[in-house]
């Protein structure tokens, strides 16, 4: 079986959610017997090392450049995309990696994966929503299976798009364990002994502000910082945000972390709030869990299909559930223990064996 792996993703990503799932599947699906796999990754710097799992079955088409992410990095892509496709014979499965297909790439089947409806559920966060929307339509309606990252985005899926059911696949993401040494003393936030962790991206549906609010308005500020990982700079309005709030002193950003400073971040903080209002999966709540970190998250979308019974739960739609919410799991300390050792045994329903296994029997059934 020939498979082919596009550059979109790669070309407007070097790191992410969604690069993350391509490379761990041409990793596990390269230590299977059977399938021979093609990435045609073109002129990209993913953080990725793709040259490392490399073998006779898995053939990686790349040229490090230091070209950033984007627009241009893709348009160039694009060209050179077309033609390998159009010269290297006919695939057996073309998985692309984003929104469209390669148009000279010949395939028998093509698979796509649905990660989430955020542009569809918040289209003026987005100033490309309309065509990516479109994209995905005319993507969605012509592949032959669509695998969906958890039973919410299945449902999100079917409710945007005409896509028949029998078409589609629930597959989670797998999840990989911090692997580098991590640092057990606490210097991840200038010295603080106690805080509450946020991680990844603040704008928009990640409802930053929603917690920056519960953490001022809870008391939580006088015993904890609050350590935001992650996400780049705080912007203005975030800043007003903090200073209206009387938190400034209180807050700490580190705006972006190695993988071993983000453990450490994991392992020392009291407690990570995910208060996003929207995931198609989710991975900052795995990864604190497999550091014995409690988590609290918003009850929504794939959330409690990720984290099942090993954390606190709030509704985002009630404006002072967060507040109380955070209250509870910060003083409850019997119910923080039983989620630090529920937590241990949730990440392990989320292997990328699995993740792999399961992706190469849908290629198999397309095929059939």
């Amino acid at each position: 079986m020939r498979i082919f792996y596009d550059h979109q993703i790669f070309s407007l990503q070097d790191a992410g959610g969604a690069s993350r799932y391509f490379y761990e599947l041409a990793r596990h699906l390269g230590a299977i017997n059977g399938p021979r796999l093609e990435i045609g990754l073109g002129l990209n710097s993913s953080i990725y090392p793709f040259r490392k799992i490399a073998t006779a079955n898995t053939r990686i088409f790349e040229r490090r450049v230091t070209l950033s992410p984007g627009v241009p990095r893709y348009v160039v892509n694009e060209i050179i995309s077309n033609i390998f496709g159009f010269t290297r014979g006919r695939f057996d499965i073309y998985h692309s990696t984003l929104y469209r297909t390669i148009p000279l790439l010949r395939r028998r089947r093509t698979v796509v994966t649905h990660h989430d409806c955020t542009h569809e559920l918040f289209p003026h966060l987005f100033r490309n929503a309309a065509m990516i929307i479109e994209s995905k339509r005319r993507l969605y309606s012509a592949a032959d299976a669509v695998i969906c990252v958890s039973e919410a985005s299945r449902r999100d899926l079917l409710r945007f798009y005409s896509v028949d059911e029998e078409r589609t696949k629930v597959i989670y993401h797998g999840f990989a364990p911090f692997v580098r040494p991590i640092n057990d003393q606490n210097q991840t936030c200038g010295g603080s002994l106690k805080y509450i962790l946020f991680v990844g991206a603040r704008g928009g549906y990640k409802n930053f502000m929603a917690l920056l609010e519960a953490y001022a308005t809870s008391g939580a500020a006088v015993d904890y910082e609050l350590v935001a990982v992650g996400g780049g700079e705080f912007v203005a309005a975030e800043l007003e945000k903090i200073k209206q709030l009387g938190i400034m002193k209180r807050i700490r950003l580190i705006p972006k972390a190695t993988d071993e400073l983000l453990a450490a971040t994991y392992k020392n903080a009291a407690l990570l709030v995910y208060p996003s209002l929207y995931e198609g999966f989710g991975f900052p709540p795995l990864e604190a869990m497999s550091l014995g970190c409690p988590v609290l998250t918003a009850n929504t979308s794939s959330m409690p299909e990720v984290c099942g019974e090993a954390a606190f739960y709030f509704d985002p739609t009630d404006p002072a559930a967060l507040k109380f919410a955070l209250q509870r799991a910060l003083s409850d300390t019997e119910g923080t223990q039983r989620m630090k050792d529920k937590g241990y045994q949730q990440v392990t329903r989320f292997r990328w064996e699995r993740t792999a296994d399961e992706t190469l029997n849908v290629y198999r059934r397309v095929l059939e």
